[in-house]
């Protein structure tokens, strides 16, 4: 009997896209490992906030994977020339060109304008998967400036003291990881006034900072090599393998919207869409796909968004296998 219930659920295509899946999350954390400041640079626009006095109403912000160092830019719109400009003016001009810099599929970072500035600029372009922001180190530090509602006229204060706060994962201020020193304040000038190297004419700070740097960058590697390992333990426990190969039919999870006008309740839809084959598998976790009715490519799905389904079942053509993200279903 339940062997038959089984089999029944296996072969129903209806079932297949509405039915909540109980396994644990597919996909093993893959962790960035920077060796040196600027390699990796994420960047994302947060907002839209309140508009200011001055008519800002985003935050573009870019944050060294190493380091942990923030630069961000309030800015009025949203746009490709902005994240270009922003990556040319806060980024090449004041710190050189990262190797790689990651983003998401927002609109502004897949436009060709905002391509061809990173390619010209000596910079790898990677996008971070659909549906799947973690890999972007932004992502925290813009819930942080989130929480300021003044975040316009105390952004340079608010930069600052994230420059200056020692971070979780490596347990030194992104100020030392860049500059092999801590930014004074006033109050450390009048509290700690220091005549190190004052007496001793042959040191010269150029002969310093290297060694110190080289110290503070192999014990921000090592601790961040220990956080990521901390966090990829708790991460896997959360999580299971998922492999998939080229051939393979699967479903993703779809995330449409309610819309009110349109009498759409998101909560109804289904809860995955398909059907899709593997056609390209790029690393442990990121394939890409491509929709089995049309052959067309249907981008780079990292496994946490994608479930295999039965290569026997009957697939209808319905309805229930149209992509709804953002679509009002119609009456059947």
């Amino acid at each position: 009997m339940w062997t038959g219930k089984t089999f029944s659920s296996m072969s129903c295509s209806v079932c297949q896209l509405t039915k909540p899946s109980q396994k644990k999350a597919a996909g093993l954390m893959v962790p960035i490992v920077p060796q040196k400041p600027w390699e990796y640079v994420g960047v994302d626009f947060v907002g839209p906030l309140p508009r200011t006095a001055t008519g800002n109403a985003y935050l573009i912000v870019f944050v060294d994977y190493l380091t942990k160092w923030v630069e961000a830019s309030a800015v009025k719109e949203a746009t490709s020339q902005v994240a270009a400009g922003k990556f040319v003016t806060d980024i090449f001009a004041r710190h050189g060109t990262p190797t790689y810099l990651i983003s998401d599929r927002g609109s502004p970072f897949v436009s060709e304008l905002f391509e061809h500035v990173v390619s010209a600029l000596g910079s790898v372009h990677r996008l971070t998967m659909a549906y799947h922001p973690q890999t972007n180190a932004t992502e925290r530090v813009n819930r942080t400036l989130k929480t300021h509602t003044s975040w316009d006229k105390f952004l340079p204060q608010i930069c600052f003291a994230l420059r200056t706060s020692p971070h979780d994962s490596t347990g030194m201020t992104p100020a030392m990881m860049l500059y092999g020193r801590e930014l004074d304040t006033p109050l450390d000038l009048i509290t700690q006034p220091s005549t190190a190297g004052v007496d001793e004419p042959g040191v010269l700070y150029p002969e310093t900072l290297r060694p110190s740097l080289q110290e503070a960058h192999g014990h921000a590697k090592a601790a961040v090599d220990y956080s990521h390992d901390r966090q990829k333990h708790y991460y896997d426990l959360r999580h299971r393998h998922a492999t998939f190969r080229v051939g393979d039919l699967v479903k993703v999870k779809t995330h449409p919207r309610s819309d009110a006008q349109s009498n759409f309740t998101a909560k109804l839809a289904p809860l995955f869409e398909g059907p899709l084959r593997v056609s390209q598998r790029l690393s442990d976790v990121n394939y890409r796909l491509t929709w089995v009715d049309s052959g067309v490519d249907a981008g780079v799905y990292h496994v946490v968004n994608m479930q295999s389904i039965p290569g026997t079942l009957s697939l209808p053509k319905n309805i229930l296998f149209q992509r709804l993200l953002g679509e009002r279903p119609q009456r059947i």
